[in-house]
């Protein structure tokens, strides 16, 4: 059911992929969600119609479809009950005033810990969690810049898709205040300024592929552990990218395998790449380079294989500890994060203590490999459009704002050199 809340009513607007999929058919099995629509001071089912076809094209990527589904659905909100328009009639005055209401949403609107939007009912019936809620926050809730960055990317790629199909004549972002994106001043203590990617340093790759390879000479557990790490930061894949994915709209489960790897032959020259399944299910091709293949051969020597991958070879990408199956996300997430760990452990050990602390606390961030093997190419050369590519990225302006602050970098030097 929906809830009122102060003379209003908050009710989830998307279901997951598979069931939105559905219900952009009929609503029949959502009669609250109807009700709620119907109940509007605005042409909201029209909204929620245009909004939904727009979301169930990011359904084959969860993670993305989730991002874009919690933004869009918190703004319909925002929309339809604060400043009572649609979407046709949304100006940037409405864009400001959401912006504010991102930095301080009202209490009703914040829940201590996620809920899922909808459960099962009788009869197939889809109901909505009362306990749900927009905005998920313990304590005093606080928005950190990079979260208003996010909304307002999503909000644009949403008007400039509305736009192109002609729903909207033009996008309300267009004119909307950049001041009000900005996050307040209590949280600008928080904001370390106009970053690139958050990376390891150049000393904190080389401790920890150090401490990595050193570990394996005592245990040879760890060799998963170096091959994650060596191919998360050489080749810039994500976690999801080492592990199985599942598309939400048509249930199929892509595995990784050894057969990934693969040979390219360009200009009479046999090269070695990757396939790799990427977000939104785009694949890509990464040419390894050649000091990363004896780390390829020694992970398949542990394994028992043979030194090179074959063609069409079925045998999993990380194995489990039991040595069958293709270990998860989560458990690639967890070999990060122990290797991390590892080389932590070993600062403290030397001494390093700030070291080690820093180390501890970047590792929940196994993205940090992708940032460092892409930031560490570029600074050594390699060309950014090629870069771009291997990282998977639609244009290279996006990477270059990513990676590129080469007046940022003269800037801190000529600062450290500045004399007293």
């Amino acid at each position: 059911m929906s809830r009122s809340v102060e003379g209003e009513e908050l009710h989830p607007l998307f279901d997951t992929a598979p069931r939105l999929a559905e219900a952009i058919q009929s609503l029949a099995c959502y009669p609250s969600l109807q009700r709620y629509l119907s109940t509007r001071p605005v042409s909201a089912m029209a909204d929620w119609q245009v909004s939904a076809q727009y979301l169930i094209e990011y359904a084959s990527s969860s993670g993305t479809f989730n991002r874009f589904r919690g933004e869009i659905q918190r703004f319909l909100l925002f929309l339809w009950n604060k400043s009572q328009r649609s979407l046709a009639d949304c100006t940037s005055d409405d864009i400001n005033a959401y912006m504010r209401f991102l930095k301080d949403p009202e209490e009703s609107w914040i829940t201590a810990k996620p809920y899922h939007s909808f459960r099962s009912a009788a009869g197939g019936i889809r109901e909505a969690r009362p306990e749900w809620r927009p905005f998920i926050g313990k304590g005093e809730y606080t928005v950190m810049q990079t979260t208003l960055d996010a909304s307002t990317r999503a909000l644009h790629v949403f008007f400039r898709t509305l736009v192109t199909r002609r729903y909207l004549d033009n996008s309300p972002m267009l004119t909307a205040r950049r001041s009000e994106q900005k996050a307040s001043r209590t949280t600008f203590e928080d904001d370390n300024g106009d970053e690139t990617a958050p990376r390891l340093t150049d000393w904190q790759w080389a401790y920890l592929k150090e401490s990595l390879l050193a570990a394996c000479e005592e245990d040879d557990c760890y060799e998963r552990h170096l091959f994650v790490v060596i191919t998360m930061k050489t080749l810039y894949l994500r976690v999801s990218e080492l592990a199985p994915q599942k598309n939400d709209l048509t249930g199929e489960t892509y595995y990784p395998t050894m057969g990934a790897f693969r040979t390219k032959v360009v200009d009479g020259k046999r090269y070695w790449h990757i396939k790799i399944f990427g977000k939104g299910e785009k694949e890509r091709y990464i040419p390894l380079p050649s000091e990363y293949l004896p780390f390829l051969r020694r992970f398949r020597s542990w394994r028992g294989l043979a030194p090179l991958p074959e063609k069409g070879e079925k045998t999993p990408m990380i194995p489990r500890k039991n040595g069958t199956g293709q270990v998860g996300k989560r458990t690639v997430e967890n070999l990060v994060k122990q290797a991390y760990l590892l080389a932590a452990d070993r600062m403290e050990r030397e001494g390093l203590i700030a070291e080690a602390k820093d180390m501890r606390q970047i590792s929940d961030h196994t993205h940090y490999l992708r940032h460092t093997g892409a930031s560490m190419d570029i600074e050594a050369g390699r060309p950014i459009r090629h870069v771009s590519e291997d990282l998977g990225h639609e244009s290279v302006a996006f990477t270059e704002s990513q990676y590129i602050r080469s007046d940022a970098n003269a800037r801190y030097l000529t600062g450290l050199n500045r004399s007293i």
